[in-house]
Parts: structure tokens; sequence; C-alpha cells
């Protein structure tokens, strides 16, 4: 086991949540599946969506922030579209969507602990719109109508002029839809762009590694493959450096997402052969 590896492990077991650690032993030390997706079930509602995951959010209700997160980690996981725990995801999912594409706040969320930024939020948006589309489709899951809708609603948003500002938010549903391989007419021209703004970002000392790698991912990526070598490589020694001495990353909201930002880094280390 790597240094890195070691340093990270003994912080996750010692201030990260169930969720990091079960990705740790899943991804790093051979657990099973299903003992992933038992630690992941506890934050799964009766209803199928997710809470908790989203630290951001508090209310116990399902939210589709936390469930997009869920989706993640059954990506990151190789979860078959057969999980019983997936197949709960996607009924929720198909069961909440909204007419123009969407999934909102149920109105019990407002009456929690939120942060600002969710407190405003406006819908409909391409996120989450579109990043749980495009999670849906890595997992070759989502009822050709739920794709349809979030095709419609992208049709009507989306806005090539995003990807020319700084906001990473404002780039995350373009990455995290087109990222996949489907078929859409626009996916190569937003894929450029998309690739534009990394190389943008790459000489910028204020852009953590976690932002930057969220939008690579691996080398299998469209992004991993286009990135010229010599970017990629600084990326990944900057990534490593920002290894804290107690060995998590740091986080640049609340202190409660450094266990996921450090298994997040984990797996993008581990996906170029860091660790």
């Amino acid at each position: 086991m790597s240094e890195t590896l070691t340093r990270a492990r003994t912080f996750l077991f010692t201030q990260g949540r169930d969720i990091d650690q079960a990705q740790l032993t899943h991804h790093f030390e051979g657990a099973s599946p299903d003992a992933l997706l038992g630690t992941l079930a506890r934050y799964q509602n009766p209803d199928g969506g997710f809470t908790r995951l989203e630290v951001d959010i508090h209310a116990p209700a399902s939210n589709p922030f936390a469930t997009e997160i869920a989706l993640l980690i059954c990506v990151q996981a190789s979860v078959p579209a057969t999980s019983d725990l997936l197949e709960r995801i996607v009924a929720h999912l198909e069961r909440t969507q909204t007419d123009d594409g969407d999934w909102r706040f149920a109105p019990g969320v407002y009456d929690h602990e939120l942060a600002p930024w969710f407190q405003g939020w406006q819908w409909p948006n391409l996120n989450p719109a579109c990043t749980t589309a495009g999670l849906l489709r890595e997992l070759g899951a989502g009822s050709p109508e739920l794709h349809a809708r979030v095709a419609r609603l992208f049709a009507r948003l989306a806005n090539p002029d995003d990807l020319a500002r700084d906001d990473f938010y404002a780039v995350r549903p373009y990455a995290f839809y087109f990222l996949p391989e489907w078929e859409h007419p626009q996916r190569k021209q937003y894929l450029a762009a998309l690739l534009d703004w990394l190389l943008r970002q790459a000489p910028k000392p204020d852009v953590d590694g976690n932002h930057f790698f969220a939008y690579v991912r691996g080398p299998q990526t469209w992004t991993g493959q286009h990135i010229p070598r010599d970017i990629l490589n600084d990326r990944l020694d900057r990534l490593t450096a920002e290894q804290e001495a107690d060995g998590g990353w740091p986080s640049p909201y609340s202190p409660a997402w450094r266990g996921w930002i450090t298994i997040q880094n984990l797996l993008t280390l581990r996906a170029f052969g860091r660790v």
C-alpha cells in the first residue's frame, strides 16, 4: 500500500463517514460490492431517493443532489442496473421527474438547514437534470421518456457561453451529460469546450485537484484522452501534493466534505496509476 493511500486510510477511518470508509474498502481492499451497497442503503429513503449524502442539505426528505451522489457511487463501483438499490433509485427518479425534465426539492427540504446557494436554487435547471441523466446513461438506466424530457430541457436551457466562464458549477451539467459515450449532435462541440475550460483552469493555483479532475475522471474518458500529457502529469503531481498532514484532502466548503473529496481524489490517482 502506497504512503498516500496509507495516510488517506488513517484519515478516513478516524474522520470520514461510513460511506467514505465503505468506498475505500471496496475500491482498494477488495470488500464486496454488497458491503458497499449495504452502507449506501443506509442513506436511501423508503421512496427510493437519498438524503444526507449531500452534506449541505440537512432535511431527511429525499433530494435530487443526494440521489445524484448515490448514482455516482454506483457508477464508480460498476453497480449493475439490475441491483435492487439502483432499481429503486431509478423508480424514484421516474416517479419524481417533472414534465419539464428536472427534479426538484420537496417542500419540506426548506424547513431544515440548507446551504445559502441551495435556498435560492432556480428550477428547472441543467443541474441536477443533466448531471443525473448523464450518470443514468453510464449505468444503462432510465427510460427513453426520462431521457427525452432531459434532452428537451437541455435544448431549451443549454448555452455554450456557460463553458466560457470560470464557474465550476456552470460547467458541471455539460461535463456529466457528455462524458458518457452516446449520440448527440452537439456532444463533440461541448466536449471540446469542456477541454478548453480544463486547459484554462490548469495553471491556476486556486483551482484544487478535486474540481479539476471531476471533469477528467480517468484515462478512459474523452477529456482524459485529449488533455495534453504534460498538463495532466502536472495536475496529478499537484493533486498528490494537496494531501494534508492528517492524510485527508482539504475542502473548499464545509470540512464535512473532506472524506468525500479524499475518496474521490484517491480514485483519480488510482485511475492514472498514481496509487
